[in-house]
């Protein structure tokens, strides 16, 4: 554990404290114990007493442990088994027919996948299904109190007790049923992890034979340690105590992560208003620089350098949220950007860029970004590359070092600054490009000026006509923020960097 920055892998100690306990090293050993070899006895006893009263079905014999299916040493008092030969019942859930139509808002519960998780069952998100359906379609998967349920599809290996709470149920058929021998034999808490922790051991061995889900051989012939009973029940009580510790660790580093990132929040807007330090009398106002620019503007307009552009609209009393120091001024994003056509920029949609332009990457060909550039802040991210052809076709869309990246489908509003290394390339539709003008604004500034608009993107996003995508117009016509001067500027941006770092 990191302990400056509460930093630690749960998981890591989670499976640490299950192996440990599976080798019997979590909990000291009692010589008074029955061997797990006479309680072994009495369950093939007590099958054959089930399968003779024909409670339950009689099973093909399942094969006898090998040494080298051992994985390690256990203390003398416990033996090896297969889960099969605990069993009384395996068998796995089934959709009931009709697709999406049989569920209903209210019912019997019917456990999928993700509600098999960190031990126990979920009820949020949950479905229904009929009494018929339950009762007759679905009659070999009905759960009863104390099954163990393991998901064999999707995410392998998370394990749940069925509690009387939970019942009547059923389940779908990414969720395997283990019905132990229900006469006080076997402690199933115990089993459930045992279990949880052989099919995870399945799924990293089965690694390299690429192995997407688990069936309901690799639950009955898995391996797991059989303590005998009363140890049993000490490890599983000792497992649930030191998980509890776990997740309260866990809910303390969230909230720990929670405050940090509302004290950020919280100095972020107290900059972006002027109020994070004194403003200096010797700045020349930003209403100053934005007429020199205004000025140089027209004068490129005038000499055809650049096109006009649409008017921006003048920014109303409504959209200033706050007061802003009297050096300040309020700006539209169209207002900073670099004075050249196309500053602002998607990338290209439909036929311009698919995937049959892409070629093999070699000396002359260049790499197109994408939305996970941004979001990750890279240039490694992707493998996508095209022709010289297609490049000077699609040039209007190039990028350069020290263009801002924003992603702009799906996960919204993620900034990178390219830097100097970046190859040479186009940016695909996900990606808005933005050049700004570094005489008005720093970029360092910009991020964090922006990164406080990132909601009202998201917002603007809903209502377009593809889903989770925001427009070039609405960036720059609806961004609206307020702008300090050039120097006080890098003071704001200088000294969020020295209160960041110091939160952590």
């Amino acid at each position: 554990m990191k302990t400056n920055t509460l930093d630690f892998d749960a998981q890591a100690l989670r499976e640490k404290i299950l192996d440990l306990a599976m080798r019997g090293k979590l909990v000291p050993q009692d010589p008074n114990d029955e061997p797990a070899s006479v309680l072994l006895g009495k369950i093939k006893a007590e099958k054959e007493e089930l399968i003779k009263a024909k409670k339950i079905k009689k099973t093909k014999s399942l094969p006898e442990i090998t040494d080298d299916e051992k994985p390690f040493e256990i203390p003398d008092s416990w033996e090896w088994v297969r889960i099969g030969e605990l069993s009384r019942l395996i068998t796995k859930g089934t959709t009931p027919k009709g697709g999406k139509d049989v569920y209903i808002s209210e019912g019997i519960k019917f456990y999928r996948a993700e509600n098999v998780k960190d031990n126990k069952l979920l009820l949020k998100p949950m479905k229904y299904i009929s009494k018929s359906i339950h009762q007759d379609e679905l009659k070999r998967s009905k759960l009863v109190a104390k099954d163990i349920l393991v998901t064999i599809a999707g995410t392998l290996g998370n394990v749940a007790i069925v509690e009387k709470e939970n019942i009547p149920g059923n389940c779908n058929q990414a969720v395997a049923i283990c019905r132990p021998i229900d006469v006080g034999l076997i402690d199933e808490k115990f089993l459930s992890y045992a279990l949880s922790n052989e099919a995870k051991n399945i799924v990293k061995r089965k690694k390299t034979t690429s192995i997407p889900n688990l069936t309901l051989q690799h639950v009955t012939n898995a391996i797991v340690p059989f303590p005998p009973l009363s140890e049993q029940s000490r490890i599983a009580a000792k497992i649930a105590q030191l998980f509890a510790l776990l997740r309260k660790v866990e809910s303390s580093i969230q909230q720990y992560a929670n405050l940090k990132d509302l004290l950020k929040s919280k100095l972020l807007h107290l900059a972006m208003r002027g109020k994070l330090l004194a403003q200096d009398p010797n700045d020349e106002p930003a209403s100053v620089l934005l007429e020199k620019i205004k000025a140089e503007k027209e004068e490129l307009i005038k000499g055809k350098k650049i096109k006009k552009s649409k008017a921006l609209p003048e920014i109303t009393d409504d959209e200033k949220p706050f007061e802003i120091p009297n050096s300040w001024e309020w700006v539209r994003l169209g207002d900073i950007l670099a004075l050249e056509n196309g500053a602002i920029r998607r990338g290209p949609f439909g036929s311009s860029l698919k995937k049959a332009f892409f070629v093999p990457k070699e000396k002359n060909t260049y790499k197109v970004y994408e939305q996970g550039n941004a979001i990750n802040h890279t240039i490694d991210y992707g493998d996508y590359y095209i022709n010289a052809e297609k490049y000077n076709e699609l040039i209007s869309f190039a990028i350069k070092p020290g263009d801002i990246i924003v992603s702009g489908a799906g996960t919204i509003g993620k900034t990178y600054i390219l830097p100097n290394n970046s190859p040479q390339g186009v940016i695909n539709q996900a990606l808005i490009r933005i050049r700004i003008n570094e005489n008005i604004i720093s970029k360092e500034y910009f991020l964090l000026a922006f990164d406080q608009k990132v909601g009202l993107l998201n917002k603007k996003a809903k209502g377009t006509a593809i889903k989770n995508m925001f427009s070039v117009s609405h960036m720059r016509e609806d961004l609206v923020w307020a702008l300090p001067p050039l120097p006080e500027q890098s003071r704001i941006v200088s000294k969020l960097e020295q209160l960041f770092t110091l939160i952590g």
